[in-house]
């Protein structure tokens, strides 16, 4: 569901009209002036798939409050980035300058979320997906992880699991991949073998950097995303690897995104990650119905992110006052993925999960509590 960025919201065309004619209009009443929240999506380029769920997820929550968050009249305003730092800077600057958003949300990939919250300023950012480990601010706010705790989580993990066997660590060479394989090793507790990165957004033929698997390792721990995951799924697969080695993976590399385009070549792969579809409470059933009497899928993590970033929105706009402000004083929030809170940079503590994919879902096998700060 793609819309375009709207044109000035009528109560602003209004008081221009007013003002025109000599006259003055009243300002609105805070309780009822429209909320206008401002979506960074990435609608094209190699994250556009997740990019819809981002969206979809976003217009269903505001479907299902009555189009109104913190009991105030809410828009969302989407704006596409193209996967592009430059483009994503552009997209923030029109949402401030031109459409007055009070906040902005989205964020996909890490290079764009940096970029997005360098130009921000005092406008809220609630990051919705992107890791990067550098992002930080006093209105940077974040509801899905960072880069090294997802790492770290896989390499605590891998450690207890798989102690002691060599392991070999693989990922595309940008910040997210970078910074994942950095938690991992930090988690795991020992050096790999090999580290193994791949060209970003250039993958054609992944076979020459398995081959750079050493003949003793034991265990492969890989981040991939988007249609990325679905190359090297369907590689691994496809080259024999899975007969040949142990595989770990970042959650990104099952998300429900993926296993829609690559189906059966995912059986049996575990992966470490803040969410399922199958995770037993009772909000995730509820948000996993609504999902599917929407969509007729699962809900994946970004998806869920997205939902729990609109939540956050909503929970800080109904205390009232500075948004920024409010959003720094939010406690725990239970939901989907659990009971979660905000640490003093503005990133989540929370569960990790071990999943494995099954017969169509990624049944959770272990918690992993968060770590100590």
């Amino acid at each position: 569901m793609r819309v375009p960025v709207l044109g000035l919201p009528a109560v602003g065309l209004a008081v221009l009209m007013a003002a025109g004619c000599g006259g003055s209009v009243p300002p609105p009443d805070e309780d009822e002036r429209p909320v206008r929240i401002g979506a960074i999506i990435s609608q094209t380029g190699v994250y556009a798939v997740l990019g819809d769920d981002m969206e979809t997820a976003m217009r269903l929550y505001l479907d299902d409050h009555g189009e109104r968050l913190g009991g105030r009249p809410a828009e969302l305003v989407v704006a596409d980035d193209g996967g592009s730092p430059e483009q994503g800077q552009q997209a923030a600057r029109k949402l401030i300058d031109e459409e007055g958003v009070d906040a902005i949300t989205g964020l996909i990939a890490s290079p764009v979320a940096v970029a997005v919250a360098g130009q921000a300023g005092r406008t809220p950012v609630v990051v919705a997906n992107a890791g990067a480990d550098e992002l930080a601010g006093p209105n940077v706010f974040r509801v899905s992880y960072t880069n090294h705790d997802h790492g770290h989580a896989a390499g605590r993990h891998a450690a207890e699991r798989y102690g002691g066997q060599g392991v070999v660590v693989m990922a595309s060479d940008y910040s997210a991949g970078v910074e994942t394989l950095r938690g991992f090793t930090e988690g795991f507790g020992a050096e790999p073998l090999k580290q193994i990165l791949t060209p970003y957004g250039r993958l054609t033929d992944l076979e020459p950097y398995f081959e750079q698997i050493p003949p003793e390792a034991k265990l492969l721990y890989a981040f991939y995303a988007g249609g990325e995951a679905v190359a090297f799924t369907t590689a691994f697969k496809r080259l024999g690897y899975d007969t040949k080695i142990e595989l770990l993976a970042c959650m990104n590399l099952t998300d429900e995104d993926v296993l829609r385009a690559v189906g059966p070549d995912a059986e049996g792969i575990t992966t470490v990650g803040m969410y399922s579809p199958a995770l037993d409470n009772p909000d995730n059933a509820a948000f996993v119905a609504r999902w599917r009497a929407r969509t007729g899928q699962n809900p994946s993590a970004v998806a869920l992110q997205s939902w729990d970033a609109m939540r956050l929105i909503d929970a800080a706009l109904s205390r009232g006052g500075d948004l920024g402000r409010r959003l720094g004083e939010l406690g725990e929030l239970s939901g989907p993925r659990g009971t979660f809170r905000l640490d003093a940079r503005h990133n989540p503590v929370q569960n990790w999960y071990v999943r494995k994919y099954q017969n169509g879902v990624n049944r959770v096998l272990a918690t992993i509590p968060p770590r100590q700060e």
